[in-house]
């Protein structure tokens, strides 16, 4: 799955025109889901058995974040103040 796209190929040419007119390099657009909303997302894939592959893939984020995010999580459960 491709998490980009070339610019041209999915703006309206107008406003292809005005970017270009602005701007010439690369650029991000952020997407709208909110870190801990991906946290929570990472977490609910992991418990479905899918692979960190795939969730990273789904999510935006690297295989790194990943493991890092469940890896909080499970220093989190094993701590004695949850208990």
């Amino acid at each position: 799955m491709k998490n980009y796209a070339n610019a041209k190929d999915v703006l309206p040419k107008e406003l292809y025109d005005q970017v270009v007119k602005h701007f010439k390099g690369m650029m991000y657009v952020s997407e709208k889901i909110r870190p801990k909303e991906k946290r929570k997302l990472v977490i609910a894939l992991n418990a479905r058995d899918m692979d960190a592959k795939e969730i990273a893939s789904i999510v935006g984020i690297g295989i790194r974040r990943v493991y890092q995010i469940l890896s909080e999580e499970s220093e989190k459960g094993l701590s004695p103040a949850s208990e």
